[in-house]
């Protein structure tokens, strides 16, 4: 088995756990808010830190899932390099949101994670896709 053929259920994984678990926030995110605001918050603050939420969230989500289509597409499925950078960023990611989730951290922690472990992996896959398009392109 080559070495690029074992980091895919490991990829495969990692990414899902990610997926689960920001979708377990979108459930729990009245926590997440709380813990943002301070103490005699006005009910406009708290609407613009749901929304706050609401879009880091949503953009994780949109990320992961679109990484999740270009791996079932199959055009990085070999790349090495690109597998350990995705599973070892949304393995991080997991176990901050899994932070998140447990411990009711602010939303600054979620634009965090966001940044480092969605769009990192993202630009990174849609760099080798971009790569490879031109690869294959050009025979």
């Amino acid at each position: 088995m080559a070495i690029a053929e074992r980091i895919l259920p490991p990829r495969f994984l990692s990414l899902i756990i990610q997926i689960i678990i920001t979708m377990n926030l979108f459930w729990f995110q009245d926590s997440t808010v709380n813990a943002s605001l301070p103490l005699g918050a006005t009910e406009d603050l708290r609407k613009a830190t749901e929304t706050e939420v609401l879009v880091a969230l949503s953009l994780s989500i949109t990320c992961n899932i679109l990484e999740m289509l270009s791996l079932f597409i199959g055009l990085s499925i070999f790349s090495y390099a690109t597998g350990m950078i995705s599973t070892c960023c949304h393995v991080v990611g997991s176990i901050v949101l899994a932070f998140v989730l447990l411990e009711s951290l602010s939303v600054t922690s979620l634009w965090y994670c966001f940044a480092f472990t969605c769009i990192l992996p993202g630009l990174v896959e849609l760099l080798t896709v971009i790569v490879i398009s031109r690869v294959q392109g050009g025979r």
